[in-house]
Protein backbone atom coordinates (compact mmCIF):
# COMPACT_ATOMS: atom_id res chain seq x y z
CA UNK A 1 0.00 0.00 0.00
CA UNK A 2 1.27 3.46 -0.75
CA UNK A 3 2.00 5.79 1.87
CA UNK A 4 -0.31 9.18 1.38
CA UNK A 5 2.44 11.08 3.13
CA UNK A 6 5.50 9.95 0.79
CA UNK A 7 7.37 12.35 -1.05
CA UNK A 8 7.29 12.66 -5.13
CA UNK A 9 9.45 15.69 -6.72
CA UNK A 10 10.08 16.97 -3.51
CA UNK A 11 6.83 17.41 -2.44
CA UNK A 12 4.27 15.44 -0.21
CA UNK A 13 1.01 14.57 -1.45
CA UNK A 14 -1.05 17.13 0.56
CA UNK A 15 0.73 19.68 -1.46
CA UNK A 16 1.01 17.97 -4.62
CA UNK A 17 -2.81 18.12 -3.90
CA UNK A 18 -3.00 21.93 -2.99
CA UNK A 19 -0.95 22.66 -5.85
CA UNK A 20 -3.38 21.56 -8.47
CA UNK A 21 -6.48 22.56 -6.82
CA UNK A 22 -4.92 26.21 -7.51
CA UNK A 23 -4.39 25.14 -10.94
CA UNK A 24 -7.68 24.36 -11.44
CA UNK A 25 -8.82 27.90 -10.12
CA UNK A 26 -6.53 29.75 -11.82
CA UNK A 27 -8.12 27.19 -14.77
CA UNK A 28 -11.29 28.03 -13.55
CA UNK A 29 -10.84 31.61 -13.46
CA UNK A 30 -9.77 31.69 -16.71
CA UNK A 31 -12.31 29.98 -18.60
CA UNK A 32 -15.08 31.29 -16.39
CA UNK A 33 -13.68 34.76 -17.61
CA UNK A 34 -13.52 33.44 -21.07
CA UNK A 35 -16.48 31.45 -22.02
CA UNK A 36 -18.64 32.32 -19.17
CA UNK A 37 -20.73 30.30 -16.33
CA UNK A 38 -22.55 28.47 -19.11
CA UNK A 39 -19.34 27.50 -21.01
CA UNK A 40 -17.31 26.11 -18.29
CA UNK A 41 -17.10 22.20 -18.01
CA UNK A 42 -14.90 20.08 -16.35
CA UNK A 43 -13.22 19.10 -19.07
CA UNK A 44 -12.28 22.45 -20.53
CA UNK A 45 -10.71 23.69 -16.65
CA UNK A 46 -8.29 20.23 -17.23
CA UNK A 47 -7.41 20.76 -20.19
CA UNK A 48 -6.93 24.66 -19.27
CA UNK A 49 -5.01 23.65 -16.23
CA UNK A 50 -2.97 20.98 -17.79
CA UNK A 51 -4.22 18.35 -15.69
CA UNK A 52 -5.91 14.74 -16.31
CA UNK A 53 -9.87 15.45 -15.83
CA UNK A 54 -9.55 12.81 -12.66
CA UNK A 55 -7.50 15.14 -10.98
CA UNK A 56 -10.32 17.95 -11.01
CA UNK A 57 -12.58 15.66 -8.60
CA UNK A 58 -9.76 15.74 -5.79
CA UNK A 59 -10.82 19.11 -5.28
CA UNK A 60 -14.50 19.66 -6.13
CA UNK A 61 -17.33 17.89 -6.80
CA UNK A 62 -18.39 19.28 -10.06
CA UNK A 63 -18.05 22.27 -11.87
CA UNK A 64 -20.62 23.95 -9.47
CA UNK A 65 -18.38 23.86 -6.14
CA UNK A 66 -15.45 25.43 -8.52
CA UNK A 67 -17.40 27.88 -9.72
CA UNK A 68 -18.36 28.99 -5.99
CA UNK A 69 -14.56 28.57 -4.81
CA UNK A 70 -13.33 30.90 -7.65
CA UNK A 71 -16.19 33.42 -6.86
CA UNK A 72 -15.52 33.41 -3.55
CA UNK A 73 -11.35 33.46 -4.02
CA UNK A 74 -11.53 36.64 -5.90
CA UNK A 75 -14.51 38.08 -3.44
CA UNK A 76 -12.00 36.97 -0.41
CA UNK A 77 -9.34 38.73 -2.59
CA UNK A 78 -11.60 42.23 -2.87
CA UNK A 79 -11.60 42.35 0.67
CA UNK A 80 -8.53 41.90 1.70
CA UNK A 81 -7.27 44.63 -0.86
CA UNK A 82 -9.68 46.80 0.25
CA UNK A 83 -8.69 46.46 4.06
CA UNK A 84 -5.09 46.89 3.28
CA UNK A 85 -5.87 50.33 1.18
CA UNK A 86 -7.90 52.15 4.35
CA UNK A 87 -4.73 50.30 6.31
CA UNK A 88 -2.74 53.36 4.74
CA UNK A 89 -5.34 56.05 4.00
CA UNK A 90 -5.45 59.13 5.94
CA UNK A 91 -7.89 59.21 8.67
CA UNK A 92 -10.39 61.41 6.85
CA UNK A 93 -13.54 59.87 4.84
CA UNK A 94 -13.23 61.09 1.43
CA UNK A 95 -9.38 59.19 1.70
CA UNK A 96 -10.73 55.94 2.80
CA UNK A 97 -13.82 55.86 0.98
CA UNK A 98 -11.62 56.47 -2.21
CA UNK A 99 -9.40 53.58 -0.74
CA UNK A 100 -11.82 51.07 -1.12
CA UNK A 101 -13.88 52.31 -4.33
CA UNK A 102 -10.09 52.29 -5.68
CA UNK A 103 -9.35 49.37 -5.12
CA UNK A 104 -12.28 47.80 -6.06
CA UNK A 105 -12.05 49.54 -9.77
CA UNK A 106 -8.53 48.34 -10.38
CA UNK A 107 -9.44 44.99 -9.05
CA UNK A 108 -12.37 44.36 -11.38
CA UNK A 109 -10.69 46.63 -14.28
CA UNK A 110 -7.20 45.43 -14.19
CA UNK A 111 -8.63 41.96 -14.79
CA UNK A 112 -11.71 42.04 -16.58
CA UNK A 113 -12.14 37.73 -15.87
CA UNK A 114 -12.60 38.58 -12.21
CA UNK A 115 -15.12 41.23 -12.87
CA UNK A 116 -17.03 39.04 -15.37
CA UNK A 117 -17.57 36.06 -12.83
CA UNK A 118 -18.22 38.31 -9.46
CA UNK A 119 -19.89 41.48 -11.24
CA UNK A 120 -21.96 40.10 -14.55
CA UNK A 121 -22.40 36.77 -15.31
CA UNK A 122 -22.69 36.24 -11.35
CA UNK A 123 -26.05 37.65 -10.62
CA UNK A 124 -28.14 35.84 -12.79
CA UNK A 125 -26.57 32.45 -11.94
CA UNK A 126 -28.59 30.01 -9.35
CA UNK A 127 -25.62 28.85 -8.08
CA UNK A 128 -23.77 32.28 -7.72
CA UNK A 129 -26.28 34.68 -6.70
CA UNK A 130 -27.06 34.06 -3.01
CA UNK A 131 -23.19 34.10 -2.81
CA UNK A 132 -23.76 37.65 -4.80
CA UNK A 133 -26.41 39.09 -2.12
CA UNK A 134 -24.27 37.94 0.59
CA UNK A 135 -21.36 39.62 -0.30
CA UNK A 136 -23.28 42.68 -1.08
CA UNK A 137 -24.23 43.06 1.73
CA UNK A 138 -21.03 42.35 3.49
CA UNK A 139 -19.07 44.99 1.06
CA UNK A 140 -22.05 47.60 1.87
CA UNK A 141 -21.48 47.00 5.96
CA UNK A 142 -17.60 47.40 4.83
CA UNK A 143 -18.40 50.95 2.98
CA UNK A 144 -20.73 52.01 5.44
CA UNK A 145 -18.19 51.64 8.51
CA UNK A 146 -15.96 53.46 6.53
CA UNK A 147 -18.12 56.67 5.62
CA UNK A 148 -18.80 56.56 9.93
CA UNK A 149 -14.89 56.03 10.53
CA UNK A 150 -15.37 52.80 12.23
CA UNK A 151 -13.93 49.72 11.90
CA UNK A 152 -14.19 48.34 8.81
CA UNK A 153 -13.89 44.77 9.91
CA UNK A 154 -16.53 44.90 11.86
CA UNK A 155 -20.11 44.37 12.28
CA UNK A 156 -22.12 47.46 11.03
CA UNK A 157 -25.57 46.43 13.28
CA UNK A 158 -25.05 49.14 15.28
CA UNK A 159 -24.53 51.82 12.31
CA UNK A 160 -27.61 54.20 11.59
CA UNK A 161 -30.28 52.16 9.50
CA UNK A 162 -30.44 54.89 6.85
CA UNK A 163 -26.72 55.05 6.66
CA UNK A 164 -26.74 50.94 6.15
CA UNK A 165 -29.61 51.52 3.24
CA UNK A 166 -27.39 54.17 1.72
CA UNK A 167 -24.53 51.89 1.58
CA UNK A 168 -26.39 48.89 0.06
CA UNK A 169 -28.00 50.99 -2.32
CA UNK A 170 -24.75 52.30 -3.47
CA UNK A 171 -22.73 49.26 -3.69
CA UNK A 172 -25.40 47.85 -5.77
CA UNK A 173 -24.43 51.07 -7.96
CA UNK A 174 -20.73 50.79 -7.95
CA UNK A 175 -21.43 46.59 -8.96
CA UNK A 176 -23.26 47.66 -12.24
CA UNK A 177 -21.58 51.11 -13.37
CA UNK A 178 -18.22 49.03 -13.21
CA UNK A 179 -20.00 46.16 -14.69
CA UNK A 180 -20.90 48.46 -17.73
CA UNK A 181 -17.71 49.66 -18.25
CA UNK A 182 -16.24 46.22 -18.41
CA UNK A 183 -19.18 45.12 -20.76
CA UNK A 184 -18.58 48.25 -23.02
CA UNK A 185 -21.64 49.90 -22.81
CA UNK A 186 -19.78 52.94 -21.26
CA UNK A 187 -16.43 54.07 -22.05
CA UNK A 188 -14.98 55.28 -19.00
CA UNK A 189 -11.15 55.06 -18.01
CA UNK A 190 -10.14 54.26 -14.49
CA UNK A 191 -10.09 57.51 -12.93
CA UNK A 192 -13.34 59.29 -14.31
CA UNK A 193 -15.22 55.78 -12.56
CA UNK A 194 -13.64 56.15 -9.69
CA UNK A 195 -14.27 59.69 -9.70
CA UNK A 196 -18.21 59.40 -10.24
CA UNK A 197 -18.46 56.48 -7.81
CA UNK A 198 -16.67 58.24 -4.93
CA UNK A 199 -18.24 61.37 -5.25
CA UNK A 200 -21.66 59.59 -5.38
CA UNK A 201 -20.94 57.96 -2.01
CA UNK A 202 -19.75 61.23 -0.25
CA UNK A 203 -22.94 63.31 -1.37
CA UNK A 204 -25.41 60.53 -0.13
CA UNK A 205 -23.60 60.40 3.18
CA UNK A 206 -23.11 63.78 3.52
CA UNK A 207 -26.73 64.24 2.71
CA UNK A 208 -27.82 61.91 5.89
CA UNK A 209 -24.87 63.79 8.10
CA UNK A 210 -27.02 66.92 7.67
CA UNK A 211 -29.81 64.86 8.88
CA UNK A 212 -27.99 63.72 11.81
CA UNK A 213 -28.24 59.99 10.71
CA UNK A 214 -24.44 59.00 10.78
CA UNK A 215 -22.17 59.40 13.43
CA UNK A 216 -21.48 63.30 14.23
CA UNK A 217 -23.76 64.22 12.07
Amino acid sequence: MSDPARRYGGQAAAERVAERRARLLEAGLAVMGERGLAGTTVRGVAEASGLAARYFYESFEGVEALQLAVFDQVATEAADRALAALAGAPDDSEARVRAVLGEMVDLFLDDPRKGRVALIDSVASPVLGPRVLHESSRFAAMLAATASGGDPAAAADDLPVRLRLVAQFLIGGVAHAVGAVLRGDITADRDEVVEVLVAQFLASTAALAADGATPGG
